[in-house]
């Protein structure tokens, strides 16, 4: 790939209706995200597709298709809905209105901007392949960055520079999103950044929509577990290197035992890691494929913390992965729990509505969490993550921790550990979790060099394990709430069974090629017939559904709401 450029894409700042939303060969590809592509003079945007005054469905729907301002489409989607009430016909039309831009960028790197909220815009880099056209839908493979834990924006284009020029060579679109404190990738916020950025990728490119994968490599891959577990819907498949599968458990929302189930993964870890050694991950890896997780798991005894430890030697296997796992658009079986249902309740074409613990439920069905990881060593502090160093500063310290006992107080700044200065939160979080298992492994207490007023002050300290009691877990995540189980079934042509544990109310979505849409339906809820007729859709949901999968998703045209 020549040497790329950094253009804004015309579709900036797109928003789905009603939902959500480079040097030759291989770099090594750390932790420390790149600054901030340079911003240049936004490009005129392009055309529509199809300008035509013409008062007709193809036309309309054309048009609401290439519209890129999210209330002008709303508003277009009311005007469609309102003169064509047939939501079949809608629906037959759909498809063919989809068109995608031939002015794009090629053989180069496109930028635009996302915004998480609270003003927080992050910067979303793509490598588009010179023989990239729109006769093929094209696959895309998602690479989430390690280092989120920092301010800065731009760490996407660490993926740019590590794997653009596979892109060119194997012919896939990079999709390569930034993020930063406040947006990491087991964040709400974080989830949203990946999802909407693949939703605008999928306006403007021709995205094969059952042949997108999200790999990543340290937070990244921490990152490709997260979505694992709570938002897999997108996605394909998952290529995980260097993760810790806790990190999602303890800071991203309860991770359900079903969830886990949903989609493949293929994780590498290294032996000698300094951060997430493989002997520590073993346990955790055999969590997964205990509660049914379709993984598998590379580990590789003489890699340490580096892209270089697989790449390029093991790209083949990752690559013959993904291509022996696309995503089933309409499988006839589904299993999800969720503690959120409005912002987690839906995968595939089942969606958890109300979660009540009152509600009736199956025999047998039991919610299960993954175990927290055990064992992990802690000081028992909590650090101000605003402090720019250098060190970390104390702002609390746990009653009977192993901190107390050893004499740290409130506003202490911990300058050095074990004679390795810190500069600030990020690198002095990475010498933490560095020297905190060293210290407990050898169950000797280890050398922290603190600074309180003018004086400086050398504490001894062992680390003492703990698992998630030493994290604040906040309601907002869905730590410790009721959660809703469902699994869904279709049989014998048009009959849909259903269990429930305590969901309240759920909603199914159904698409020709799940039940003859046709046909009358029958649903069944723990054993009793709970719904029996024909679904029926409408205009603006057909029109919703279309945004919210994209182009070549399933297209949903009707649902039911059912009360167990």
């Amino acid at each position: 790939m020549p040497t790329s450029t950094l253009r804004p894409l015309p579709f900036l700042a797109l928003v789905l209706i009603a939902l959500l939303a480079l040097p030759v060969g291989f770099v090594r590809a750390d932790d420390d995200p790149a600054k901030p592509p340079a911003k240049t003079a936004p490009e005129a945007r392009p055309k529509a597709p199809l300008e035509t005054k013409a008062d007709t469905l193809d036309a309309s729907l054309a048009a609401f298709f290439a519209e890129p301002d999210a209330q002008k489409r709303a508003a277009a989607g009311f005007a469609i809905a309102m003169k064509h009430p047939d939501a079949a016909k809608v629906a037959a039309a759909v498809t063919k209105a989809r068109t995608w831009s031939t002015d794009v960028k090629k053989d180069d790197v496109v930028v635009w901007q996302r915004s998480v909220g609270d003003g927080v815009e992050n910067s979303i880099l793509a490598a588009i392949p010179e023989a990239y056209d729109t006769a093929k839908a094209w696959p895309v493979l998602i690479w989430l960055h390690g280092g989120v834990a920092r301010d800065r924006d731009g760490g996407g284009a660490s993926g740019i520079r590590a794997l653009g020029r596979l892109a060119a060579e194997e012919g896939f679109l990079l999709l390569a999103p930034s993020s930063r404190k406040g947006s990491e990738w087991w964040t709400p916020a974080g989830t949203r950044l990946v999802r909407g950025a693949l939703d605008d990728l999928k306006r403007r490119y021709r995205v094969d929509a059952d042949r997108v994968v999200v790999a990543g490599f340290s937070d990244g891959a921490s990152g490709c577990l997260h979505l694992l577990a709570h938002d897999p819907e997108p996605y394909a498949c998952f290529l995980a290197l260097m993760a810790h599968p806790g990190v999602t458990r303890l800071a991203g929302g309860p991770s359900f035992a079903v969830n886990v189930r949903s989609r493949p993964v293929f994780a590498v870890n290294g032996g000698k890691d300094r951060l997430y050694p493989s002997s520590q991950i073993k346990p955790l890896i055999d969590q997964l494929k205990a509660a049914g997780s379709k993984l598998t798991w590379l580990d590789l005894p003489d890699a340490g913390h580096n892209m270089s430890a697989v790449f390029p030697d093991h790209w083949d296997k990752l690559r013959d992965f993904w291509a022996a796992n696309p995503r089933t658009p309409l499988p006839k079986q589904i299993a999800w729990e969720t503690a959120l249902p409005r912002s987690e309740g839906r995968f595939g074409w089942v969606e958890v509505l109300t979660v009540d613990p009152k509600a009736p439920s199956a025999k047998g069905a039991v919610a299960a969490t993954l175990p927290d990881p055990a064992g992990r060593p802690v000081l028992g502090i909590r650090i101000d993550m605003q402090f720019e160093g250098p060190g970390l500063r104390v702002t609390r310290v746990e009653d009977d921790s192993a901190a107390a006992d050893a004499g740290f107080e409130v506003g202490d700044v911990i300058i050095a550990v074990q004679g390795t200065d810190l500069a600030g939160p990020a690198q002095g979080r990475t010498v933490l979790m560095r020297e905190l298992p060293k210290m407990a492994s050898a169950k000797k207490a280890g050398v922290f060099r603190v600074q309180r007023g003018d004086e400086e002050l050398d504490l001894e300290c062992l680390p003492r394990a703990a698992g998630a009691g030493a994290v604040e877990r906040p309601k907002a995540l869905g730590y410790g709430m009721p959660s809703g189980r469902i699994e869904a079934q279709v049989v014998d042509g048009n009959r849909i069974d259903i269990t429930t544990r305590h969901v309240g109310s759920f909603k199914l979505h159904l698409a020709d090629g799940l039940v003859d849409l046709a046909q009358p339906l029958k649903v069944y809820v723990n054993g009793a017939l709970a719904f029996e007729g024909l679904a029926k859709g409408s205009t603006g949901y057909v029109l919703q559904e279309a945004v919210r999968g994209g182009a070549g998703a399933p297209l949903y045209r009707a649902s039911i709401v059912v009360k167990p």
